[in-house]
C-alpha cells in the first residue's frame, strides 16, 4: 500500500473548512491554526503530513502509527510527526478537545534542536501519545484557549505569543513523557553535539561565518569518529547528523532574510556557501522558494 503525504491545503479540503488565504500562495508561507476538535469520521486517513499537529483528545480512541495501535482511554495528547504515517480511530461517540496545526516556517528558530529531539513532534523515536488525567487535560485546554483568543485578536505580537505558548505545550509534553531513554555515554555525546551546534548560532555578522558545516567537522570537535556520531544521532533523533545541520542552516537563513538587511550574497557567505548561486539552489531545495521571493513575501505580509 502506498502511503501519501497530506498537505495543509488538502487537510482543509478534507475537513471541509475554508482555505486560509495565505495557503492560496505557492510561496513557503508561515501557517498556524487552532481549532476545537470535532470528530466526525470513524477514522482519519492513514498518511504522512507536510505539517505538524498537536491534538488534545478527550474521549476514547486508538492512535495508529508504524504498525502499532496505541489506545487512548478518557483522554491524552498526540504529537504528530510529519514523517510518521498515522491515523486516529475514535472508540467512543463522546469526542472533544482541541488541535493546532503549524509548519516549519511558522516556528522560525523558536524551538532549539536539543529540545526538538526529546519531543515526538520532531523525533519519531519518541512515543507520540501521552495519557492525561483531568488536571493535565485542563492545563492543555487553557493553552489552546489562549492560542485561540490570540489568533482571533488584533494584537500586534500575537504570533510571537502563540509561539511561546506552543513551546510551552511542547515542553509540557516532554515533562509528562519523561526523559528520552538513552545510555549515559550517548546522552552526553548528544548534549555535546547540540552544544557545539548551538554555539554557532545565531549568526551576528558576515565577518563571522559558520565554521562547522559537515558531520565530519562536528565529529572532529567532539573527538569521535564521524560514523559513531552519525549512528548515535540517528538513533536518538530519528534524523541524520547532516539533516540536523541542514535544518539549522535553513532556519538561520530564514531568520537572516527576515530580520536583517543583508543581501543574499552576504547571507550565503556567512552560512558557509562559496557562491550565492549555491545558496539559492540549496534554499530552494529545502523551502520550495528562492531567498528573495521568501523575503519579499514576508515583507508584503508584514
Amino acid at each position: 500500500m502506498q502511503i501519501g503525504t497530506e498537505t495543509l491545503p488538502e487537510f482543509y479540503q478534507r475537513t471541509h473548512q475554508q482555505m486560509p488565504a495565505e495557503l492560496l500562495s505557492k510561496a513557503n508561507v508561515s501557517h498556524f491554526n487552532v481549532k476545537e476538535r470535532i470528530c466526525l469520521t470513524k477514522q482519519t486517513p492513514y498518511n504522512r503530513r507536510d505539517y505538524y499537529k498537536i491534538s488534545l483528545i478527550i474521549g476514547d480512541g486508538i492512535h495508529k502509527a508504524a504498525d502499532k495501535d496505541i489506545p487512548i482511554e478518557n483522554g491524552g495528547i498526540i504529537f504528530y510527526n510529519p514523517a510518521v504515517p498515522s491515523a486516529y480511530q475514535k472508540m467512543s461517540d463522546l469526542q472533544s478537545g482541541y488541535y493546532c496545526l503549524f509548519n516549519d516556517t511558522f516556528l522560525l528558530n523558536t524551538i532549539r534542536q536539543d529540545i526538538r529531539y526529546q519531543s515526538a513532534l520532531f523525533n519519531p523515536a519518541v512515543p507520540a501519545v501521552i495519557p492525561l488525567n483531568a488536571g493535565q487535560s485542563d492545563r492543555f485546554v487553557h493553552m489552546y484557549r489562549e492560542m485561540e483568543a490570540l489568533l482571533a485578536s488584533q494584537y500586534l505580537y500575537k504570533y510571537d505569543t502563540i509561539r511561546s505558548l506552543l513551546q510551552m505545550m511542547i515542553l509540557e509534553g516532554i515533562r509528562l513523557q519523561g526523559p528520552v531513554q538513552q545510555d549515559n555515554s550517548n546522552d552526553r555525546l548528544i548534549a555535546r553535539f547540540f552544544g557545539v551546534l548551538n554555539l554557532q548560532f545565531p549568526v551576528d555578522s558576515p565577518e563571522n561565518p559558520l565554521r562547522f558545516l559537515t558531520p565530519a567537522a562536528y565529529a572532529d570537535q567532539l573527538h569521535v569518529h564521524v560514523n559513531y556520531l552519525n549512528n548515535v544521532v540517528k538513533k536518538a533523533t530519528g534524523k541524520t547528523t547532516r539533516e540536523i545541520i541542514h535544518e539549522r542552516i535553513v532556519e538561520e537563513a530564514k531568520t537572516l532574510l527576515l530580520h536583517t538587511d543583508w543581501d543574499a550574497a552576504q547571507i550565503a557567505y556567512t552560512l558557509g556557501f562559496e557562491y550565492p548561486s549555491h545558496f539559492n539552489k540549496y534554499f530552494k531545495q529545502n523551502t520550495r522558494t528562492t531567498p528573495l521571493l521568501f523575503r519579499e513575501h514576508w515583507r508584503q505580509v508584514s
